[in-house]
């Protein structure tokens, strides 16, 4: 393989993991939720050591959608650098995450990746078990859904619901809505660990989840994620294995986030 083709097969296998990036119901009584608005995490993503791309997830605001108090949950995934070059990608989801039921109302997707486009909405009617989902100009689809259904980028708040209440062996299931299809996320609790990131180390609690589609723990493939271990659950890591090696999402800074770092000892 000539330089030239080595390096447009790196930059489309690391681009895959950027977009994969692009990370029963669970009850909250009230407001106190583990996240706010405000909250705007930055990630750094790699493959195979080579730094290529960036992700950041953020709790943008408050607002209403059919009468509903919703926080507006947005992700962003770019490639950045040589990778930009060879295999742009801008990538962009945002979910309406109504508070009360700590489920999803409604999503927008949009994905650029080099010359690949598409747009999808869908609008999830709860109360009736029904979504309406929409891909580009096509006209919309009506499908039934499960009980307090999630799409595939609020299904990582809703975990975060959760809190503190995490048990390792514990076996998570998550409603999901995605691609035409419904279906429960599997989430596996494997371990407690301390790790070093650039910010410092922190001890966090170590999930597998288990998707089938498009989304922020997709696609298809063996997905870990490092949660802050405190009742906010903060996501501080992400690996993905694919086709060749792996990719890594590592948080690089944060704000309106409370995440117990630890000092390094001198």
């Amino acid at each position: 393989m000539s330089s030239a083709k080595r390096k447009r097969f790196m930059a489309a296998t690391l681009l895959l993991s950027i977009a994969a990036f692009s990370f029963s119901p669970v009850s909250h009584a009230g407001d106190s939720f583990p996240f706010q608005p405000g909250e705007d995490l930055k990630f750094e993503i790699s493959w195979m050591g080579l730094i290529g791309g960036e992700g950041r997830l953020s709790v943008t605001e408050e607002t209403e959608l059919r009468n509903r108090k919703v926080y507006l949950l947005r992700i962003i995934a770019r490639s950045t650098g040589w990778v930009r070059s060879l295999y742009p990608v801008d990538d962009k989801t945002v979910s309406y995450f109504d508070v009360k039921g700590n489920f999803s109302r409604k999503v927008e997707v949009s994905i650029s990746e080099n010359r690949y486009r598409k747009k999808k909405v869908i609008e999830f009617f709860q109360e009736k078990r029904k979504a309406l989902y929409k891909v580009d100009d096509d006209p919309a689809e009506e499908f039934e859904i499960d009980e307090s259904s999630q799409d595939s980028f609020s299904a990582l708040y809703a975990l975060r619901g959760m809190g503190a209440n995490l048990k390792v062996g514990q076996v998570l299931e998550i409603p999901i809505f995605e691609d035409k299809q419904r279906y429960k996320l599997k989430v596996l609790v494997l371990r407690r660990e301390r790790i070093e990131l650039p910010l410092g180390l922190v001890d966090t609690v170590v999930v597998e989840p288990k998707l089938m589609t498009e989304g922020i723990f997709s696609r298809k493939g063996s997905m870990t994620v490092w949660l802050a271990d405190d009742e906010h659950l903060t996501p501080v890591k992400m690996m993905s294995k694919v086709m060749i090696g792996s990719f890594k999402a590592v948080l690089k800074s944060y704000s309106g986030a409370r995440i117990n770092f630890i000092p390094k000892s001198p």
